[in-house]
């Protein structure tokens, strides 16, 4: 699910190089390519490598500058696209100015190109236009905070060639020592915090994201958010002759699961089929609420009253109304009843608009005008 650090370049570096066992974990975990960038005095500087071997990657990280400057780096594990450079992170917003890396899946997907990366679409479909009339966009409190809405839990970091740096949903991540990384799920931070699971840590470590205060381990453990999206792990690198990529294709799990479509999701709210609607929630919970919210409207029942349900129910009932996506995937994830009891009250206790087409896909464009 990959990984982002953004720093001081030389804290970065020397706290990779020099923290025992923490790059190997990092590139054990996140293998399919490592990307940084950096402003120069000659614009963004990116540098993008296919490391096959710690040897390799560290020799990378030993090339990071030795200085004070800001410095993003990201380390892929491939969850859509080829494993190739062209979709190593960074990605260019605006060519030689703006680049910018992501940590997540988007639910927009690849589906147009299966060759590149849900990033790469992404930036093809809702930032380039945009950002390309007014670079400093990236750095606009309010198109950030939309972007954040629109991404649920994902994070993305810009840079453009000053080395201004803007993370988008910073709060999903943790700092330490004055810098800052993307997640907990894509490496151990108990290498670099060992007391990082004690209560101490826990308060100092406040996780203000979308799922509330869980920030240790044990709760990644338990909420594998690659598995929400019906990615699988992987038995051999990407960079092995063994590799297979047609194994691991997303969306579709080993059993066979199929992930729901928009018009999937419209035939459930039409015909109130609450028992599909519980199984999209338990196998692939952030895509099944994220793709509901952004194609369809909720809307209140006339002989539906909030205050005749109980009170979980009214909590999600209202996050419902209010497209708090984040909010539900942290409740979808809490139990084995969740799943039921959000299906229940997104079946029989509102009313969807689906007349809209289900191919619908606001752009960011279109939203800021």
């Amino acid at each position: 699910m990959c990984l982002i650090i953004t720093g001081q370049s030389s804290k970065v570096r020397s706290t990779l190089l020099d923290t025992h066992g923490l790059l190997s974990d990092i590139f054990t975990s996140n293998p399919d390519g490592i990307g940084f960038m950096y402003g120069t005095a000659k614009g963004l500087k990116v540098t993008k490598t296919l490391p096959k071997n710690l040897g390799d990657a560290t020799a990378f990280i030993q090339r990071l500058p030795n200085d004070d400057r800001d410095i993003a780096i990201h380390f892929r594990w491939t969850t859509h696209g080829k494993t190739d450079m062209l979709n190593c992170h960074p990605y260019d917003v605006i060519p030689g100015f703006i680049a910018m890396m992501h940590n997540g899946v988007l639910h927009t997907g690849n589906a147009a190109d299966k060759a590149k990366s849900d990033t790469w679409h992404f930036i093809q479909d809702y930032l380039h236009t945009a950002v390309a009339s007014a670079p400093d966009l990236v750095y606009d409190k309010g198109f950030v905070s939309m972007l954040e809405e629109f991404i649920g839990n994902n994070r993305f970091v810009f840079m453009n060639g000053e080395g201004r740096m803007q993370h988008v949903n910073f709060d999903q991540g943790i700092e330490h020592d004055d810098l800052w990384f993307s997640n907990t799920y894509a490496w151990t931070p108990s290498r670099l915090i060992p007391s990082y699971k004690s209560a101490t840590m826990l308060k100092s470590y406040k996780y203000t994201g979308s799922y509330g205060n869980y920030m240790d381990d044990e709760y990644d453990e338990m909420y594998d958010y690659n598995a929400s999206f019906g990615i699988q792990p992987r038995s051999v690198s990407a960079h092995s002759a063994n590799y297979d990529e047609t194994a691991y294709e997303f969306p579709n799990d080993a059993d066979g699961f199929m992930r729901p479509e928009a018009d999937d999701i419209a035939v459930a709210l039409t015909q109130c089929d609450i028992d599909s609607v519980e199984v999209w929630l338990e196998e692939m919970p952030a895509y099944t609420i994220t793709t509901l919210l952004h194609c369809f409207q909720p809307e209140s029942l006339s002989y539906t009253h909030r205050d005749s349900l109980c009170v979980p129910e009214q909590g999600i009932y209202d996050m419902l109304m209010e497209g708090d996506a984040s909010g539900l995937i942290s409740y979808a994830t809490k139990s084995y009843a969740m799943p039921s009891m959000i299906a229940e009250v997104i079946c029989y206790y509102l009313q969807w608009d689906v007349r809209k087409p289900v191919s619908f896909k606001p752009t960011l464009p279109a939203l800021l005008t």
